[in-house]
């Protein structure tokens, strides 16, 4: 079962420009990065989490980001 390690969100409400960037990690096996955007939902997987980390911090590279994993304990 995949767990959450971060949850992040660009601060817009509007569905059209509402980004999200999850990334979560198996006990048993990879780790994932799932970006939200436009209603779309894009999965990958890393085999470290260096690598998933740096994909995820890439994606948030613009704007200003919000860190919402808080919110799902």
């Amino acid at each position: 079962m995949m767990r959450l390690v971060e949850h992040r969100w660009n601060g817009t409400t509007t569905s059209y420009a509402r980004q999200d960037v999850f990334l979560r990690v198996n006990p048993a096996g990879p780790w994932e990065v799932e970006h939200r955007r436009h209603g779309r939902s894009v999965m990958r997987e890393y085999a470290t989490e260096t690598e998933a980390r740096r994909v995820a911090d890439g994606l948030c590279a613009l704007g200003q980001w919000r860190n919402l994993e808080h919110l799902h304990r």
